[in-house]
């Protein structure tokens, strides 16, 4: 079947999909916001988002739906087979490099990949496949890692013993340290005002089109950022993406764009270990993995699964650019494709458990895309998963965890969201 004609939105439908993406930009698309991630927590924001889009993919029989965002077409697919088709013809007709994640991105990453010209894209794309290992479950560097994470789950679990119970924001530093220390190296590990910097450029990426550019504050950041790449040993990533294929021009800045997604890791492991401790079999069968494997499949696919429960790319963008043809319809260059995460990773169509947390469950009849997909996806999928899935691992191995917060966790459904810094947890020897 080829794609589904367009169906144009009238105003009343216009403003309830426009409601759906200002819950998500308001929770923060490149920083999440400290306040309005509890609030959309506490007001199931994602719940009546994807409900909102299944009344319309009903409505109009899950055909893409075009809207008027001020000058700008935003096309919205509802039915799996368009949006297979939109990530599968990336980065021609429909490029990452949507005006919105250029005007964000630029803040902090200018010549990263996500944001590069199409000609630029290729030996970009190329070298970042190489220092990332792309395609091998295990980096070659992963013997670094995995001793990092190690001692770091080590630091975590003796600071819980000590304490009634341990959040986020007790270990927000130190998981800072950690992907320093992945990133660039043990030369790096300390270099808090790095990782600070970029989090106030995020937050003004955040509010990209309405405020400038801090132009020298990103420039002082890449340079301090570029002195660390400088000096990374072989078995980090930055390390090992000197001496590999492809056009380095752009290093630096997509050396930040790895510290950026881990970000995303780091909020991920909190919510598995939230899930971990409220399900005490699940976490007892994970322990139980062996402990020096270089893959650990089970705490691989919790780490997965919480990424499909809760994706923290809240929005897949794409940008057509060129006319291209859509059913009946011809979309004119610079219209922009939104795909909502939560929409396709709760369908249906995934099974009657879409809602259950079920490590491992094949799901390839829906779209579960955490890290995109088709030839732009991302290409760190490997090197998350697995140093997430090693942290995660260690720290049940370490310790016992029991859910201070959340005791719900331990039974499906599972709700649309879960502020990561809310979640509290405690140990037990």
């Amino acid at each position: 079947m080829g794609p589904r004609d367009v169906v144009p939105l009238g105003a009343a439908d216009t403003a309830r999909a426009l409601g759906v993406l200002a819950g998500l930009v308001a929770q923060g698309a490149i920083r999440r916001r400290p306040r309005v991630t509890p609030l959309a927590d506490r007001m199931h924001w994602d719940d009546r988002g994807v409900e909102t889009l299944r009344t319309l993919a009903d409505r109009y029989d899950r055909r893409p739906v075009l809207l008027r965002l001020g000058v700008r077409d935003m096309l919205v697919p509802l039915h799996v087979d368009d949006a297979r088709a939109v990530l599968a013809a990336s980065p021609e007709p429909f490029s990452p490099a949507s005006a919105e994640k250029r005007g964000a991105l630029h803040h902090f990453q200018p010549d990263g990949v996500l944001i590069s010209p199409t000609r630029r894209r290729p030996p970009r794309r190329a070298w970042n496949e190489a220092a990332l290992d792309t395609g091998r479950p295990v980096h070659a560097a992963a013997p670094r890692f995995d001793a990092t994470v190690t001692a770091d789950a080590a630091w975590i679990a003796q600071r819980a013993l000590r304490h009634d119970d341990i959040g986020f924001d007790d270990v927000d530093d130190l998981l800072w340290a950690t992907v320093r220390e992945v990133a660039l190296g043990p030369g790096a590990r300390h270099d808090v005002r790095l990782t600070d910097e970029l989090l106030a450029l995020r937050g003004r990426a955040n509010w990209s089109g309405v405020v400038p550019v801090a132009t020298r504050r990103r420039a002082a950041f890449l340079q301090r950022l570029h002195e660390h790449v400088v000096a990374a040993p072989p078995n980090s990533l930055a390390g090992h993406g000197r001496a590999a294929a492809g056009d380095s021009s752009a290093v630096t800045s997509q050396v930040a764009h790895w510290l950026f997604a881990f970000d995303a890791a780091r909020i991920t492991l909190w919510r598995a270990l939230a899930v971990l401790a409220a399900r005490p079999a699940l976490q007892d069968d994970v322990r139980r993995e062996q402990p020096d494997a270089d893959v650990l499949p089970l705490a691989r696919a919790v780490v997965d699964e919480t990424l499909r429960v809760w994706p923290t790319t809240l929005v897949l963008l794409r940008e057509t650019t060129a006319p291209t043809g859509w059913g009946g319809t011809t979309l004119d260059p610079g219209t922009g494709v939104v795909l909502v995460s939560s929409y396709w990773h709760r369908d249906p169509a995934l099974g009657p458990d879409a809602d259950a947390f079920r490590p491992g469950t094949d799901r390839s009849a829906g779209l579960v895309v955490p890290f995109s997909a088709g030839p732009v996806v991302c290409p760190a999928r490997d090197v998350v998963l697995h140093v997430t899935s090693h942290l995660l691992a260690a720290l049940v191995r370490a310790v016992r965890w029991e859910p201070v917060t959340h005791p719900g966790l331990g039974h499906d459904p599972l709700p649309g969201s879960l502020a990561h810094t809310t979640v509290r947890v405690a140990a037990r020897p």
